[in-house]
């Protein structure tokens, strides 16, 4: 089959999943249509673009992967992952676009995005090109300087480079290569995870009982790796009763994952009670009542998702 001709069909296939996750959602949590139904037009987006991005990440073989993660450091500490500046330009005026049909917040935002643009005191290829979780200043910086929420300017930055970051994790990560990662920053970028996953999994040899195994899911990158089932993630307490966890009797597939200790928390989604791929942008979107549910329990998220 030609490429272009099998990348159109993982597409569409994508697509499907994404819409049929999405109706599952909403049909328990119908209060969140209109949130999901503006940032499913961003996810669509971004799947469609996907044969039209371009980055350039420098190779990285088994022996610098194992290197690199030997000595406990994400791929993105020793690697450059090529973003494209007329790639990032092209989804940046796309997404802007699709921003603009929004709330009168994103339309007032984007009037001052293009005003700085014109006044040449901001320059967006340069600026997406520079995103990495350690550089949250960037965002901050960048939000005082034109005047726009924080918040606002971080997720339209977040629909443009999401998927350049997701090819760069494809191309740095292939076939799961993650033998040598058991820890909680993210192996591509360093990025903390925004969202857990737990699958159960038959045991080993004559053992019959199941054992979970916990993945990890990185906003940032699209990046997944498994991780210890009982550690958390934020101070790497293993101690019994430290691990506690929040959920709604009517939502028995998600949760909080929380630190008696340090008190911090990961949305988790347990996938033996859900069918087909998740989106962790539609996940996480759809699971703010999580949040509220925790700042009650004066917990702190992991990850802070724009």
């Amino acid at each position: 089959m030609p490429k272009a001709a099998s990348s159109g069909k993982q597409n569409q296939s994508a697509l499907q999943a994404l819409n049929r996750r999405a109706e599952a959602i909403l049909k328990a949590r119908p209060a969140y249509r209109e949130m999901v139904d503006f940032y499913l037009t961003v996810f669509r987006r971004q799947i469609e673009w996907r044969d039209r991005l371009v980055v350039h990440p420098q190779t990285v073989d088994d022996r610098a992967r194992r290197q690199c993660f030997q000595r406990g450091d994400p791929l993105i500490a020793g690697h450059d992952p090529g973003m494209d500046a007329e790639s990032l330009l092209s989804l940046w005026m796309e997404m802007k676009a699709v921003f603009r049909r929004g709330n009168d917040v994103l339309r007032r935002a984007l009037e001052r995005i293009d005003a700085a643009e014109q006044a040449g005191d901001f320059a967006p290829a340069a600026w997406l090109a520079e995103q990495r979780p350690d550089r949250s200043e960037l965002l901050t910086d960048g939000a005082e300087r034109i005047g726009v929420e924080e918040p606002v300017l971080a997720s339209l930055a977040r629909a443009v480079t999401f998927p350049h970051w997701e090819m760069v994790t494809r191309a740095w990560l292939p076939d799961d290569r993650l033998e040598d990662w058991k820890r909680f920053p993210c192996p591509t970028c360093g990025g903390l995870p925004g969202l857990a996953e737990t699958r159960s999994e038959a045991g080993a040899g004559d053992c019959v009982a199941s054992a979970a195994r916990r993945l990890m899911h990185c906003p940032f990158c699209g990046a997944q790796w498994t991780v210890p089932a009982m550690e958390c993630p934020a101070c790497g307490s293993t101690k019994s009763g430290d691990a506690k966890y929040l959920f709604t009797a009517d939502e028995p597939e998600l949760r909080i994952d929380f630190c008696r200790s340090c008190h911090h928390y990961v949305k988790v989604i347990d996938r033996d009670k859900i069918s087909g791929p998740i989106h962790v942008g539609l996940e996480l979107l759809a699971a703010t009542h999580l949040d509220m549910m925790a700042k009650e329990k004066n917990l702190s998220p992991l990850e802070v998702s724009a």
